[in-house]
């Protein structure tokens, strides 16, 4: 597993943003970073459109191989809306990422670079065991029209059919990130779809509405019925868009 953390320190007018200030967009990555690092044994890419170098920070970090810090100037097309930004970070990564491009048969975990999954051990590790190699997981509404793009889990091979879909993306027209993943998975059906069957514990602040999440540890019943949604989710997934 790689875990791909996507950046953008400074969005400099972006729109749909209520997060905006560069010292306090920083401050989270960096705490992101480092409770990566300290809490997993995966390789971790990040990559950041502002240009804002930071590695400076974690110099040890990448001499040692365990973090690559990949940074450009990005965001030509504000008016698009952050989801076209994202896919200029994913696209960037896996054109120049090292750890990307010298490991690809290993699945990458795309995490929005603020966050931290406080459980991702456990996600990764239980869903690698339960779903084959090609399939991409990530979370969609109960009835099955907008997925979560804050973690998603998938081959390379994904994300490159993804990224076809990239000019598509426009937040001002209604067509977003999210929607490009679903249409992506009708279209390429030699990838599968799974939930997660681990609620993933996201915590950190949303860049667009500027709401916290603090997802905790949940009760064991909460668990198991998270588990039986996830089936059913599945299923529903088959019904639709599959069977």
């Amino acid at each position: 597993m790689i875990l791909l953390l996507t950046g953008c320190i400074d969005p400099d007018g972006m729109t749909y943003t209520a997060l905006s200030s560069p010292e306090e967009r920083q401050r989270q990555y960096v705490e992101a970073i480092r409770f990566y690092l300290a809490r997993t044994h995966y390789p971790v890419v990040f990559a950041e459109n502002s240009g804002t170098d930071i590695s400076h920070l974690f110099s040890s970090e990448i001499k040692s191989g365990r973090l690559e810090f990949l940074t450009f100037h990005g965001n030509h097309a504000k008016d698009r809306g952050k989801g076209y930004g994202e896919c200029e970070i994913l696209e960037h990564a896996l054109q120049h990422s090292h750890i990307i491009q010298h490991s690809p048969r290993q699945r990458i975990a795309k995490i929005t670079g603020r966050l931290k999954v406080r459980n991702i051990n456990a996600v990764s590790r239980w869903h690698t065991l339960l779903t084959t190699r090609m399939t991409t997981l990530f979370s969609i509404n109960s009835d099955m029209s907008f997925p979560d793009s804050r973690l998603m889990i998938a081959p390379k091979e994904f994300y490159q059919a993804f990224l076809t879909a990239k000019d598509s993306i426009d937040d001002s027209r209604g067509y977003y990130f999210e929607h490009a993943l679903i249409d992506t998975l009708i279209r390429e059906r030699r990838f599968s779809w799974s939930p997660f069957f681990i609620m993933p514990q996201i915590q950190g602040m949303s860049g667009s509405t500027g709401q916290q999440y603090v997802e905790g540890s949940p009760s064991l019943y909460f668990r198991l019925r998270y588990a039986r949604y996830g089936l059913h989710q599945l299923l529903l997934f088959c019904r639709k868009f599959r069977c």
